[in-house]
């Protein structure tokens, strides 16, 4: 078969593929919030497939608002179990051959899905995809996320427009820095059962989303826009915003990353000086809140702690009797 018969060959699959994206949007008493996301999902250039939101046991007012959309959402209503549970139970009843994932405080751009679909739709070789984004707050929006990444983070990507695609190493990059959010995320349908879909062990682990995402970016073919189609809302009810739990948390992920995610080894180095960095950061941010337990907790999986007088001093106040503890951080704190 000749070069320009195997073009019109896959150019008439890409025209001919159907992409079905469904949105699964999961809530937790975000009855004050909700109503924003969905009417950015129903606010789309081309609509999505369906959206799903899975209600995971909220005891605000989220029954009164979601009811306010009739036929146009379908409702899961559970038993209070996690995101990660209540992600993978709005994916089990998704008809979609794609899964669109946004949280319930986040929003959507009007040509979001538009993007994505037509990138599917031209690349029916593609498993994920993910947009670029910017974070807002009751001041304003800060500047996108991937215009923070380190120089030269996307060197050596394909770029085709506003896309970019086949990214080396992406799963090594993302350790570095993580552009890659859950809100705005698309995977196929294969893909999800594939990698086994959210792993229900980490809910409620400080950057849970992320071992899901490693996985994504392991196993499948990866494209993204540069355009920052996704809105990341921070405010005070945030569990991103606890960055001791946060380092912990991905510092736990890595650990685990490394001992079953497939190709995870190929950035072994890399991974335990990021485990080792945030841990640090974690040992520091919680000597700081009078975590102390955390702190210690920290300090015993430290491979190589520092030795300078300061980490030193803060490891000598730990070892203390709590009252005495208490008193030398406080002179520790005093500015």
């Amino acid at each position: 078969m000749s070069t320009t018969t195997t073009m019109q060959a896959q150019e008439s699959r890409a025209h001919t593929m159907t992409v079905k994206i469904s949105l699964i949007i999961p809530s937790y008493n975000r009855g004050a919030l909700i109503a924003e996301t969905i009417d950015s999902a129903l606010a789309q250039t081309e609509p999505f497939h369906e959206i799903i939101v899975v209600d995971d046991g909220s005891t605000d007012d989220t029954d009164t608002v979601l009811a306010r959309y009739g036929a146009a959402i379908r409702v899961i209503k559970r038993a209070r179990g996690g995101v990660q549970a209540a992600r993978n139970a709005g994916a089990a009843l998704a008809t979609g051959n794609f899964l669109a994932l946004c949280d319930s405080d986040d929003l959507l751009e009007p040509g979001f899905l538009q993007c994505a679909a037509d990138w599917f739709r031209a690349h029916p070789d593609y498993d994920a995809f993910y947009s670029n984004f910017v974070t807002f707050n009751d001041t304003g929006i800060q500047r996108d996320k991937f215009a923070g990444a380190p120089q030269g983070y996307f060197d050596g990507a394909k770029r085709e427009g506003d896309y970019l695609h086949d990214i080396p190493g992406l799963y090594g990059r993302t350790v570095q820095y993580q552009p890659l959010f859950i809100s705005g995320a698309i995977v196929s349908r294969v893909l999800f059962d594939r990698i086994g879909g959210f792993d229900v062990r980490f809910n409620d682990i400080g950057g849970e989303d992320w071992e899901f995402t490693l996985r994504a970016i392991g196993a499948g073919k990866v494209a993204m826009t540069a355009l920052p189609l996704v809105k990341i809302r921070k405010h005070d009810s945030n569990q991103s915003k606890d960055s001791v739990r946060s380092e912990r948390g991905t510092a736990h992920i890595l650990e685990h990353a490394l001992e079953h995610h497939p190709g995870a080894a190929d950035f072994r180095d890399q991974i335990r000086t990021s485990i080792e960095a945030r841990r640090l950061r974690a040992f520091n941010g919680a000597f700081e809140t009078a975590k102390f337990a955390v702190a210690e907790e920290m300090l015993s999986k430290l491979r190589r702690p520092p030795t300078d007088l300061r980490f030193r001093l803060k490891v000598l106040i730990l070892g203390m009797p709590a009252p005495l503890r208490h008193w030398l951080w406080r002179l520790t704190q005093a500015r």
